[in-house]
């Protein structure tokens, strides 16, 4: 208890220098254990963790962000002729171009496999396609404009043109694809953006003419007929002055057999 009259300590000014945070037990423990030890623990779990747990403090930032020997041990064989380098960020940027296949014409790749699913026996996968669309447009970076990424837009906007929108399951796929370039204006441009959009836009209007339609079809067959409409579909009765076969008409009720030869005629052909 503070002995009255007695004058409380002054708070430390701003420019009076501050003791170092200590970090946290698990932070603590992440940052003890070697690079291979810290790499197999992250492997274990997804990326978007690493990312997330990287700009929390820091200590993780330098430990696991910027350490080039967590990289060499976490990107693996994927490196290929950068596993020599030092810099932890061309780790990183070989390590992104891995993981969303972005290596060489990744674009024409691309194409590729969207023709040849469209060539496949039973068609195209297009709830595939665009989960894939998705997931290389949530990989590249702002680096990556250019005429590669103009071919990937259109790329996307021909699947938006052809996906079924009826299949609950693609027409999510394509909103999920859509909301991700909508948020990438780091990469794609406003015209780019707009051009994804129109082209969704107009897989819902196809298909609600076609449902409009659809409709009309079976609202048409399925309308009762107007009362004597089925005397219109009656056999017309034969018109007599119609040619036919000779004798087709002829009545042979009444017809009776030719005259019976003589016998005495008979007897004399027999005679000859």
């Amino acid at each position: 208890m503070a002995t009255p009259g007695a004058s409380e300590p002054d708070p430390p000014s701003p420019s009076s220098p501050s003791r170092p945070r200590q970090p946290a037990p698990l932070v603590e423990l992440v940052l003890e254990l070697q690079e291979e030890l810290r790499a197999y623990l992250f492997l274990f779990m997804e990326v978007a963790c690493l990312g997330q747990a990287a700009p929390t403090c820091s200590q993780l930032r330098n430990g696991l962000w910027s350490d080039a020997a967590f990289w060499k041990a976490y990107a693996g064989v994927c490196l290929k002729e950068h596993w020599r380098e030092a810099n932890a960020a061309i780790l990183r940027e070989r390590f992104r171009v891995w993981l969303f296949h972005l290596e060489g014409e990744w674009e024409k790749d691309f194409a590729e496999v969207i023709e040849q699913d469209c060539r496949s026996e039973f068609g195209a996968n297009f709830l595939q396609l665009l989960q894939d669309a998705r997931y290389i447009a949530s990989g590249l970076m702002p680096a990556d404009r250019g005429p590669r990424t103009d071919q990937f837009v259109q790329l996307v906007c021909s699947l938006l043109s052809r996906y079924n929108p009826k299949q609950l399951d693609e027409r999510w796929a394509a909103e999920s694809c859509l909301s991700k370039v909508e948020q990438r204006t780091d990469v794609f441009a406003d015209d780019q953006v707009s051009q994804v959009a129109g082209a969704f836009a107009e897989s819902l209007e196809r298909s609600m003419l076609e449902q409009h339609l659809e409709g009309a079809d079976e609202a048409l067959w399925a309308e009762p007929l107007p009362e004597g409409a089925w005397q219109t579909w009656e056999l017309e009765e034969e018109d007599p002055s119609e040619d036919s076969f000779p004798g087709m008409n002829t009545d042979f009720g009444d017809w009776s057999p030719t005259a019976a030869v003589e016998e005495s005629d008979m007897d004399q052909l027999l005679s000859h």
